[in-house]
């Protein structure tokens, strides 16, 4: 069972079939056989979380990435994957880290802001 899992708004998919007819005239319009409207995961300065919970031993907490994991997906798994196998990344992530919110620091909006 979802917990966030809002109904699609047809106006946006009819801006998006209208849009793709127009750029791909020769294909014409598309038929939507299934669509889904979902929530994005964003943290309050919208970094994602890649780091250890410290207070939960074994635990990695990879999240936060919204629609950036596309871009971000391959590095950030292999930033997790050393995580895991208890290496060093070989990337600075303080940015990243799971207390920034707990620990005093100033909240720091991320570079699209």
């Amino acid at each position: 069972m979802r917990v966030l899992d809002p109904a699609p708004n047809p106006k946006h998919i009819r801006k998006a079939t209208a849009e793709f007819a127009k750029r791909f005239p020769r294909l014409g319009t598309p038929t939507i056989t299934n669509a889904w409207g979902g929530m994005i995961d964003t943290m309050p300065d919208l970094v994602p979380v890649v780091d250890h919970a410290h207070d939960l031993p074994g635990l990695i907490v990879a999240t936060g990435m919204s629609g950036h994991g596309f871009g971000m997906g391959a590095g950030m798994a292999k930033i997790v994957a050393e995580l895991a196998a208890a290496r060093t990344p070989g990337h600075d992530i303080s940015r990243f880290r799971y207390t920034r919110f707990s620990d005093g620091s100033k909240v720091r909006p991320g570079p699209a802001v």
